[in-house]
């Protein structure tokens, strides 16, 4: 199927964000398509290849939408995309009601595109939180309790040798910026930018950066995952 046959549903109350996501999509190559409420977005789902839905809407919420169009459609791929929402909390609650992705605003388009791509392409699984980065597990004072195979190579270390170290000493751009922001993350808020990288005996590199608590367990301390994904270079 080419990549202008598979319609994206962009579901966006504010008239100015829709029409700039519906154009990012569109000079991408992906067709789209556009309501703006809860129940045009409910109604028009069976048409999507992958829905965008915006959390807040003049007739209701996107939490209440997405679990209605994930009990009737499993396996459309719903991103949802929020300026409001910046908590772990509200991220956990969007995949509780089934969300395959959960994107603070603003948004790059790159990534917009990227993840698009990565749904309707079916490189990326619905059903799987943030399957499309890097994770990393960090004590609330950045250092590393567990990673991913591909997070290790970003640092450009083993697995075994990533262990106990500091990431933010990873993190080249003002890193007292960087601490202050770990101390929100611990407090419930999404860090959600990008930064510069320098990884182990190689050059440095730009990642987008996400950093948010996990759910509070009995007997650990606060703990953050850190979502990693390279930025790639423009291409010429």
């Amino acid at each position: 199927m080419a990549i202008a046959e598979k319609t994206v549903l962009n579901v966006e109350g504010h008239a100015p964000a829709r029409f700039l996501r519906t154009r990012i999509l569109q000079r991408a190559g992906f067709g789209v398509d556009e309501v703006d409420s809860a129940v045009q977005a409910v109604e028009r789902a069976a048409t999507a290849a992958l829905m965008l839905l915006d959390t807040r809407l003049p007739d209701g919420d996107g939490f209440s939408v997405c679990e209605k169009v994930k009990a009737a459609y499993p396996n459309l791929p719903v991103v949802m995309v929020t300026s409001v929402y910046r908590t772990a909390q509200a991220r956990r609650d969007a995949f509780a009601v089934g969300a395959d992705a959960f994107l603070l605003e603003p948004v790059e388009p790159e990534r917009l595109v990227r993840m698009v791509e990565g749904f309707v392409s079916g490189r990326f699984k619905t059903g799987v939180e943030r399957n499309e980065t890097s994770w990393i597990v960090t004590d609330a004072a950045g250092q590393i309790i567990d990673l991913t195979e591909s997070a290790a190579k970003l640092l450009n270390m083993s697995r075994r040798g990533a262990m106990g170290r500091s990431l933010p000493a990873f993190f080249v751009e003002d890193r007292p910026k960087l601490l202050a922001e770990l101390l929100r993350a611990s407090e419930g808020v999404i860090i959600n930018r990008e930064g510069t990288l320098q990884p182990r005996d190689r050059r440095s590199l730009r990642v987008h950066l996400d950093v948010s608590a996990l759910p509070p367990a009995t007997g650990v301390g606060t703990q953050l995952r850190w979502d990693l994904e390279r930025e790639e270079p423009p291409a010429h």
